[in-house]
């Protein structure tokens, strides 16, 4: 297991069967779908108190911390220039991160897929559909595919969006 100091707004990529842990700090985690994920807080205690289950699940295969690291790059989707995107390995997702100050905008055009959107600080108004609704700190917003959303911030924003293409 390699030990990593991140940045904030630095991401990385845990490969199959990769055993990781997070000592400290904030983090959003999405992890792309599957059938044999062990979490020790959400398996039955049977399986989490397995060392045996737990050994038998990993490859061995050593990775570098550059193999893990992903670089964001400015987001094409967004309107203003406020979102950078990552790219993870595998194509079940990508994840936005959309950073505005007070009174700023962004526009995400719409995806071929749905989002989940997590709002981690601040809050704005989300447009979509001609509709609006009121997002906050700790707020889950689901997008579903083809939708175009805009978000105006009243004292700054940071919003995460897991989307599916």
């Amino acid at each position: 297991m390699n030990y990593l100091i991140l940045d904030p707004g630095e991401g990385l990529s845990i490969p199959a069967d990769g055993i990781h842990a997070y000592l400290a700090g904030d983090i959003i985690e999405c992890m792309a779908r599957s059938n044999n994920v062990l979490n020790t807080g959400f398996c039955p205690k049977a399986e989490r108190a397995s060392a045996e289950l737990f050994c038998s699940s990993l490859t061995f295969t050593p990775h570098s911390a550059q193999e893990c690291i992903l670089q964001s790059e400015l987001y094409k989707g967004g309107g203003h220039d406020k979102t950078r995107i990552y790219k993870p390995p595998m194509s079940e997702f990508n994840m936005l991160v959309t950073k505005l100050g007070p009174r700023e905008k962004e526009t995400l055009v719409a995806v071929e897929g749905p989002s989940v959107i997590l709002v981690t600080r601040g809050a704005a108004q989300l447009k979509a559909e001609g509709r609006t609704w009121e997002i906050s700190e700790w707020n889950v917003f689901f997008v579903a595919h083809g939708t175009e959303v805009v978000v105006e911030s009243t004292n700054g924003l940071a919003m995460y969006t897991a989307y599916v293409e």
